[in-house]
């Protein structure tokens, strides 16, 4: 049978060549059967001693059970770990039949390197190397025999450590930490030693309680007054038996404006109580180790309480401020201090019926002043401010608003009255008012007679000098008496008719001797005496008030030179002016035959509304200042060198 061998990564079929290998490695032998084995033959590998005599020192890993004839046959030995360094051989015993192969020789066994690890400055965290966290652990590796010379590399998480190549390792952060020592044939590694730094855990809480509001895990806000009280919190941790502890504070400066932190004396427990605004640190220091860590900076916010007082601000009219109001006033509340733009907010607040003490929040009303009128309550209430700064609150005093009403007042006899020219009338006021000014003071009191028509502001003044303004109107009846005679010419003995109207009862008279039909009738028949006589009529209307009114009657002779009407069959008694050119205007020129007559046109009353000194014979139903007049029959008279020549009666008719 052919024998060879491999051993870490080397292999060789030549027996005389010098090979090596380290206690524990596995040796590879390959061989070839070149004449038959009987079935069930194993081979199995013998190693020499130290001083190449074989003495049944098997070490193949297990018998290869192999027969026939064959090749490429492998078989594994290990080198016993106890194995001293030297020079060995190595042979294959088959066991049937039993043949013993050729020797390898000149093995070299090499001695594994010693890879004890000690470690310096750490303590014992039940049963773990720990060093305080900043600190630094020193591993340090065991040297090599004399006479030896090793090379190391150190090696964290199973890995290399770049640089780190010398017998001493600074560890400055948790790990598992190894080293791999070489000698000059075999090279071996250290069992894993796990290095845990260590940081007490410095967790601050503020003990939860009233009027303590967190703003954040490490800040509180509180009002005023409050105490709350900060405490140390953490899990137990293995191998920690206690902590000691300082609270610190750096609300101090050093020359440089810079804040220094300082120890508050006699705090040395894990709680503290805080009533002020500041900042706070917890120093806590682990026992063993004495490893020491400062918490994170906790903030304590103390609000002020945010007390005011309310004032009653005066307007610029005032010579006093009040709160008694008329309904149509109002007044400005203000809290004496305010800080706007700020943490603080204002809330006002009403309680109706005043004294109810049934407080409301008013919307929108959020600003440190208030106006009230009768928007928010048009009656007497209860007003304050509530005032929040973040945690603290406050409630100012109470103001009471008063609303006065209106005195009533009613006029008597009524607020507008008729009387008649020259009359009077008594006005009397019905109020519960205290003064009264009529028209700004030109008359007072409740009572007055009043001649002279217009308009009266009646101001009635109660209290607080709350007023209620009314209005008196006062006017002249409207009687206005007229008086027509028809005809207002008549021929000596001939009677008129004189017409009146506007009122109830009528008086007439004249100022000659006269006859009525009817001395008190608004249409009287009157036959005067005179040739020129002025009848009056005085008129009396519902409310006696009465006029006066007058009209002429004149009596004048007829001479035989006279043209009457009847001497002219064909004189046009109807016009109707309304531009159709048929009967448009009144033709006379038949009769002035070309003289310059005077023209005169009579309403039946005998009131002159048209007058021609020559007529044109073209009038068309207008008066003198070219107004339409309106339909109905009208008197006219012609007259040439102040002699009547014809008079008669014409009808207008506009829309015919």
């Amino acid at each position: 049978m052919g024998f060879a061998w491999s051993a870490q990564a080397q292999s060789t079929s030549n027996e005389s060549l010098s090979l090596q290998a380290c206690q524990g490695d596995t040796i590879v032998f390959g061989f070839n059967i070149t004449s038959p084995f009987n079935i069930g033959n194993t081979f199995s590998v013998e190693m020499s001693d130290a001083s190449g005599n074989f003495a049944g020192n098997f070490v193949s890993v297990n018998a290869l059970l192999a027969y026939g004839v064959s090749t490429g046959n492998e078989i594994d030995v290990l080198v016993p770990d106890n194995t001293t360094q030297g020079v060995y051989k190595f042979r294959m015993i088959s066991s049937n039949p039993v043949v013993i192969s050729d020797t390898i020789s000149n093995v070299i066994i090499g001695a594994n390197p010693e890879t004890a690890i000690t470690a310096f400055n750490w303590f014992d965290k039940a049963g773990e190397i720990t060093f305080c966290e900043g600190d630094t652990a020193l591993l340090v590796a065991n040297q090599p025999p004399a006479g030896q010379s090793y090379t190391y590399q150190w090696l964290i998480g199973g890995g290399p450590m770049a640089g780190e190549i010398n017998d001493t390792l600074f560890v400055i952060a948790s790990g598992t930490y190894a080293l791999e020592v070489s000698s000059n044939l075999c090279d071996a590694t250290s069992n894993d030693t796990i290095v845990n730094s260590y940081t007490p855990p410095t967790d601050v809480y503020a003990q939860s309680g009233s009027g303590v509001n967190y703003v954040g895990m490490d800040s509180i806000r509180m009002c005023y007054g409050t105490v709350a009280t900060l405490e140390y919190f953490a899990f137990p941790s293995p191998g920690i038996t206690d902590y000691k502890y300082r609270w610190l504070k750096d609300d101090s400066t050093n020359i440089f404006g810079q804040p220094v932190m300082y120890a508050l004396p006699n705090d040395t427990l894990n709680t503290i109580d805080v009533d002020t605004t500041g900042t706070w640190y917890l120093e806590v220091t682990s026992i063993p180790g004495g490893c020491v860590d400062t918490s994170e900076v906790f903030t304590v916010i103390v609000d002020t309480v945010p007390a005011t007082v309310v004032d009653v601000a005066m307007w610029s009219y005032q010579s006093l401020p009040t709160t008694t109001l008329c309904l149509t006033d109002s007044v400005m509340l203000v809290a004496q201090d305010t800080v706007l733009n700020s943490s603080w907010e204002y809330q006002w607040q009403v309680a109706y019926p005043s004294g109810s003490g049934n407080w409301l929040n008013l919307a929108n009303d959020t600003l440190p002043w208030l106006k009230v009128d009768t928007s928010i309550v048009a009656d007497t209430a209860d007003y304050r401010l509530s005032i929040i700064n973040e945690t603290c609150s406050f409630i100012t005093n109470e103001t009471t608003v008063d609303f006065v009403n209106f005195p009533t007042l009613t006029i008597l006899p009524g607020d507008s009255l008729g009387i008649c020219v020259y009359d009077s009338v008594l006005v009397s006021l019905q109020s519960n008012a205290l003064t009264f000014a009529w028209n700004g003071g030109l008359f007072v009191g409740k009572q007055n007679f009043i001649s002279q028509p217009g308009q009266y502001i009646i101001e009635a003044s109660g209290i607080n000098q709350c007023k209620t303004v009314d209005t008196l109107d006062v006017y002249n009846y409207n009687l206005i008496a007229t008086a027509t005679a028809s005809p207002q010419i008549i021929s000596p003995g001939a009677a008129t008719t004189l017409s009146s109207s506007g009122g109830t009862s009528y008086y007439w008279f004249a100022d000659a001797p006269a006859t009525f039909s009817n001395q008190h009738g608004v249409i009287t028949f009157a036959l005067p005496t005179a040739d020129t006589t002025t009848f009056f009529i005085q008129v009396e209307d519902l409310n006696g008030c009465t006029d006066t009114a007058s009209v002429q009657v004149f009596v004048k002779e007829q001479d035989s030179a006279v043209i009457y009407a009847a001497t002219y069959g064909n004189i046009q008694n109807v016009i109707t002016p309304n531009g159709d050119g048929r009967n448009d205007v009144l033709d006379l020129s038949g009769i002035t035959a070309g003289d310059d007559c005077e023209f005169t046109v009579y309403t039946r009353w005998g009131t002159p509304v048209f007058n021609q000194e020559v007529y044109n014979n073209a009038w068309g139903g207008t008066t003198d200042g070219g107004s339409a007049l309106e339909d109905g029959t009208y008197y006219f008279v012609l007259t040439h060198n102040n002699e009547i020549r014809v008079k008669s009666a014409v009808t207008i008719l506009n829309n015919f």
